[in-house]
């Protein structure tokens, strides 16, 4: 009799516990913002209900059919990647509540994925000083930028943030070395630290961005009286790591361990703007056209073929199977080997003095007056549209965005 009664209580109780009713409307506002491998979905969300997002290439998609990707208790907004660009995919939401069966689901929109890098939104200055480089650290998803007078700051990449663009919030640095007003040229991720280097030598390292460590081995010891240093770079050369900054009067230094540095001979007195290591083989340019390679950072020569220019060249890349190199007055030059050069004219001509250029998911190059231009295969070259209108000194790619930084504390973003 026992056994029977208690039996009986839990039949009783089950019954009490009464599976939540499901939500009576479907999602609403969904709307799904294309960027360059990816895409974003927001929709109007209600804090009660749990929200998930059904998606397949194609015109149209079901919610839970068999076979179908699905992200399940999303928040608005919700990126989804990776997906392929120029492929159009349908997306679909319906919601739950308290564990509730789904409820209706809201109409299919659909969305094709497309390369960033052609429109681009301004941010708010973080002026009033120019800010001359920009690093990213993919662990931390860090950006950090440096300018004049010792100005750094460090952002949270958020990809959906619209102010400021591309970053949770732009914060200065919570410790500076005592003191430290130099003229930061460059900034660069090691794979373990950020690295920024003054336009007099002085070399600043931080682990997470935030906080800076002045060293005591600068790369040369003319400090403020010169020669000024403009750029600096890393790369692997026999499975060793090595480290090149570049400067006035065709200075070349290099160290193993950013502790002893070691001038090295240039062959030119045209003062170096930048460095880069783009596939393998350091890349550096200068003023009057120069342009210097070198497989060890030791020995540097001139390519073999390389059109005459009188324009300062300032910045170079790789990626699609060449190289590219920018300079003043729309100068853009292009190999495929790193060795013989041609001179691109693009249609319509670039007039204005490109500062620096990157390849991320294609070639975008920024300066005189912005974001200037971008192109797939470094020899044909379409104009970007954007809200910003400062000059502009470095560019960097962090997952489906561009961001460049530039005079006043000028900052903008492509997504």
């Amino acid at each position: 009799m026992f056994r029977v009664m208690a039996l009986a209580s839990l039949i009783m109780l089950a019954s009490c516990h009464r599976q939540a009713a499901a939500p009576a409307d479907a999602p609403t506002g969904l709307a799904v913002a294309p960027g360059d491998g990816q895409v974003t979905v927001t929709w109007d969300q209600q804090p009660e209900l749990t929200y998930w997002i059904f998606y397949q290439p194609g015109s149209t998609v079901t919610a839970a059919a068999p076979g179908v990707p699905l992200l399940f208790d999303v928040q608005s907004p919700r990126v989804v990647f990776p997906l392929v660009n120029g492929t159009q995919y349908a997306f679909i939401m319906n919601a739950t509540k308290d564990d509730s069966r789904a409820g209706p689901s809201s109409a299919v929109v659909v969305a094709v994925p497309r390369l960033s890098g052609s429109n681009w939104n301004s941010g708010l200055s973080l002026g009033p000083q120019n800010l001359n480089g920009v690093g990213y650290n993919p662990t931390l998803n860090r950006l950090v930028t440096v300018g004049n007078a010792g100005t750094i700051f460090a952002g949270d990449f958020n990809y959906t943030n619209t102010n400021p663009p591309g970053v949770t919030a732009w914060t200065p640095p919570t410790s500076l070395p005592t003191g430290f007003v130099s003229d930061l040229s460059a900034v660069m991720f090691s794979g373990s630290q950020f690295i920024a280097l003054g336009t007099d030598g002085s070399i600043l390292t931080s682990a997470d961005g935030n906080a800076w460590i002045l060293s005591t081995h600068p790369v040369s010891s003319g400090g403020a009286a010169g020669p000024r240093m403009n750029s600096i770079a890393f790369g692997i050369v026999s499975n060793a790591t090595i480290y090149v900054a570049v400067g006035d009067g065709g200075n070349i230094f290099t160290s193993p361990d950013l502790m002893t540095w070691n001038p090295q001979t240039s062959h030119t007195g045209n003062n170096l703007y930048n460095v880069s290591f783009p596939n393998g083989v350091f890349v550096a340019t200068g003023a009057n056209g120069t342009l210097l390679t070198s497989a060890d950072a030791i020995n540097w020569a001139l390519p073999n073929s390389i059109p005459s220019t009188s324009n300062a060249l300032r910045g170079a890349t790789f990626g699609a199977g060449s190289y590219a190199v920018v300079g003043d007055a729309g100068t853009i030059l292009t190999s495929t080997d790193g060795t013989n050069w041609s001179l691109i004219t693009p249609a319509p001509p670039l007039t204005q003095d490109l500062r620096a250029v990157r390849y991320g998911t294609r070639f975008v190059t920024v300066g005189q007056g912005g974001p200037v231009a971008y192109s797939d295969d470094a020899i044909n070259w379409l104009p970007t549209s954007s809200d910003s209108t400062a000059d502009l000194a470095a560019v960097i790619f962090t997952p489906g965005m561009y961001l460049a930084v530039g005079a006043s504390g000028a900052n903008a973003v492509s997504r």
